[in-house]
């Protein structure tokens, strides 16, 4: 009996293979019309079958909870690598030699550390290391301890030259109340107001996006912060400032309460501060027509809160009349040869109404008095009255691992400029090789043509730059 049922189960398997040999014979000819059919047919048996999917269960990630709240702590950063070349005016022009140009060289790392426990609670760190050979002036500031006389000592400021900084740039740990109300407590750094390059309703961080390196990481401040989760369309976020608060008079409150309402999405905001000029702001974000997506911020205060130099050199503050400052922007991407948002425009233009309307640097300079009004009445970017700016990308630039940058930033008040072109390559994941070419456009003692050095006091007026660097991410 065994033997019998053993031929048998032979004699299908042989017939068996004898159907596929039939089967693949034809493969290079078209397959006969009972053999077709007969496929045809056992496809829709297998492909219609209602229990194609599995039965719900069975195929789910279990303990996905535990998953998601697994203690992690990950490292990663960026190592950075710049050399950057200026030639002043004086050089191009065949005046002077190339020892008025400036050469420097600066190595620049940003080590994160992120540390995630359960519950959504967190810590963070970003630890900056630089290192520039030569050295750097760096300014430092001394005042007296039990100074016995009055009037109180004056602080003592002096440069010194350093090759190695060692910075904390952000530090911070978030922990929450029943997923509503989220804390974050450290130094860190705000995404407050809704600009590309200017946000004039962020009086909090105490660094701005840097033209030439538009993604490097800011230095943050310290304090802290609040986001109550009303719903999903409404935020309301808090900020207490401690940075360098050594009396309770001296700490700083911002608010803002962001809404939703179908895909805009808008807010306003306050700043208070002891001794200060209240300021109030409101941004938005929208889509337009023909896929236009507009950004807009503006701040308004009675006054304003940092001083200025008049034309003889003598510092005032602005009082009793409005001080409105507005940024708009309008961003779009596009399709191009078959390559989807290939191309990225960003245009932004800043208005500040309280702004310089005089070449301040012209007339301080024959004062004897630029190197105060660099050190202590001036911010790049907020000096004049009416700005511009210009962002273009394109991706894929004759290899899909190349990118092409064309950026612009202008001072419409003492009509000075920068224009920028920049070529990245990224040859393997994570490494990316650029070059930056830049030139400096307008008349001297313009604020985008003028550099200073703080320990010197000399002036130099700037042509061209350019900058190569090396980014390795990890």
């Amino acid at each position: 009996m065994t033997k019998l049922l053993i031929a048998c189960a032979l004699a299908v398997c042989l017939g068996n293979a004898g159907m596929f040999a039939q089967a693949e014979a034809p493969a290079a000819d078209q397959p006969a019309a009972g053999q077709q059919g007969a496929t045809s047919s056992s496809e829709d048996e297998f492909f219609g079958s209602a229990d194609v999917e599995a039965k719900q269960g069975t195929a789910e990630k279990q303990n996905v909870a535990d998953v998601v709240e697994k203690e992690h702590v990950g490292l990663s950063g960026q190592l950075q690598a710049q050399s950057t070349y200026t030639m002043t005016r004086n050089f191009v022009q065949g005046v002077t030699a190339a020892s008025d140009n400036t050469f420097s060289n600066v190595i620049d790392g940003d080590f994160l550390v992120d540390i995630r426990l359960q519950k959504s609670f967190k810590a963070f760190l970003d630890l900056n290391l630089g290192f520039v050979p030569g050295g750097m002036p760096v300014m430092h500031t001394i005042t007296p301890v039990g100074w016995p006389y009055l009037p109180p000592a004056p602080s003592l400021t002096y440069f010194e030259n350093q090759d190695t900084a060692l910075l904390i740039k952000e530090v911070f740990v978030d922990f929450n109340l029943a997923n509503t109300v989220y804390f974050r407590t450290g130094k860190q750094v705000l995404k407050w107001g809704t600009g590309y390059f200017w946000n004039p309703t962020d009086l909090i961080n105490i660094e701005h996006r840097s033209f030439t390196n538009l993604n490097a990481l800011l230095d943050g401040v310290f304090g802290l912060r609040s986001d109550v989760v009303f719903s999903s369309n409404w935020h309301l976020y808090t900020f207490l400032n401690l940075n360098g608060v050594q009396d309770i008079t001296s700490t700083a409150f911002a608010a803002r309460s962001e809404f939703l309402v179908g895909s805009t999405e808008f807010a306003f905001s306050t700043w208070l501060k002891s001794g200060k000029l209240p300021v109030f702001g409101a941004d938005l974000t929208t889509p337009l027509f023909w896929s236009l997506n507009l950004t807009s911020e503006a701040s308004l205060s009675w006054g304003d809160n940092q001083d200025k130099l008049d034309t003889s050199g003598n510092p005032y503050s602005v009082r009793d009349q409005l001080v409105p400052k507005i940024d708009v922007g309008l961003s779009r991407t596009f399709d191009a040869l078959d390559v989807q948002d290939r191309v990225s425009v960003n245009l932004e233009f800043f208005y500040n109404s309280d702004g310089y309307s005089q070449n301040m640097f012209d007339l301080l300079n024959q004062l004897g008095k630029l190197p105060t009004f660099l050190s202590g009445y001036f911010q790049s970017g907020y000096y004049g009255q009416y700005y511009g700016a210009a962002f273009v990308t394109i991706n894929d630039f004759g290899s899909t691992n190349m990118t092409l940058s064309l950026n612009a930033l202008a001072n419409f008040s003492d009509m000075s400029a920068i224009a920028l072109v920049g070529l990245s390559y990224a040859p393997v994941n994570n490494f990316t090789l650029s070059l930056q070419v830049g030139s400096y456009l307008g008349a001297n003692y313009r604020e985008f043509t003028i550099s200073g050095n703080p320990t010197t006091g000399a002036l130099t007026n700037n042509q061209f730059f350019g900058i190569l660097g090396a980014t390795v991410n990890f």
